[in-house]
């Protein structure tokens, strides 16, 4: 019994497992922003941080490193340096540094909006609070220092067309942008009528608007409809059908034409 106790204290001793150890670093530069830095590492585990100080993650003692950024703060962005590599031992890695550095805050007015209305713009693609009155606002999406910023219309007003001014530029943190200046006006609503879409399927149209955005419509039933975007007098549309549904094929009447604010809407 004395030997095989001994062997199977060998066996234990030899199968000791993986050592865990850290790798980690210092945030700088995040204080007092109000929002939250995400940092991952390689295998998807997150860190939320609000102030700066150290941050670290538990890795295997032979295992390699990806520290990334997962999701950026809004007021500021941080970069990573020394984020991978592959641990050579037990010793903990803390060299890992994340820098942030402050972003440009954008800023404009919106005219025109009809009362009861609302408008929801976009910035750089990520969705923007919804404006309900005219006046002076502020984009919630701050814009990368030396980077392109791009507005758009993300969800119009129901009947009016609006249009931006200086929607695009390079952000400067010495002299932010003001000017972005969104005007609404009367509008001309594209739609029209759907027949014979069997029952559980769906078909998808698409408009191409003026500055190339796309004005996508899924229909579920038979009926009326009105695509989102309404046009400028003088646009062009081209309703098509870009999904079509399960088991049948649709076709468009009617699909091409110019809007108009002297004639009656483009309902047929």
């Amino acid at each position: 019994m004395a030997v095989l106790g001994t062997l199977l204290a060998g066996v234990l001793v030899g199968c000791g497992g993986f050592v865990y150890t850290s790798v980690g670093g210092n945030v700088k530069g995040l204080t007092a922003t109000g929002s939250y830095l995400v940092l991952v590492n390689e295998v998807g585990y997150t860190q939320a941080l609000s102030v700066d100080g150290p941050f670290s993650f538990r890795v295997a003692s032979n295992a390699s490193y990806n520290i990334t950024v997962g999701q950026q703060p809004n007021p500021v962005n941080c970069t990573v340096s020394n984020g991978t590599g592959k641990m050579s031992g037990e010793a903990a890695v803390n060299n890992i540094a994340v820098n942030c550095v402050p972003n440009v805050p954008l800023a404009g007015s919106l005219t025109g909006l009809a009362a009861s209305q609302s408008l929801t713009l976009s910035m750089n693609g990520a969705t923007q609070t919804t404006l309900t009155a005219d006046g002076v606002f502020s984009f919630q999406t701050y814009a990368v220092n030396g980077k392109e910023y791009a507005a758009k219309v993300f969800l119009p007003p129901v009947g009016q067309v609006c249009k931006i001014q200086n929607a695009s530029g390079i952000a400067n943190l010495s002299s932010p942008p003001t000017n972005i200046a969104v005007a609404c006006s009367t509008g001309v609503p594209v739609g029209g009528t759907l027949a014979g879409l069997k029952s559980g399927t769906y078909l998808t149209l698409t408009n191409t608007l003026a500055d190339g955005t796309l004005d996508t419509r899924n229909l579920l039933v038979d009926g009326a409809y009105t695509m989102t975007f309404s046009l400028a007098n003088g646009d062009s549309y081209d309703v098509q059908i870009t999904t079509q549904p399960t088991g049948q094929k649709c076709t468009v009447t009617n699909g091409k034409g110019t809007a108009s604010l002297a004639n009656p809407a483009p309902t047929n």
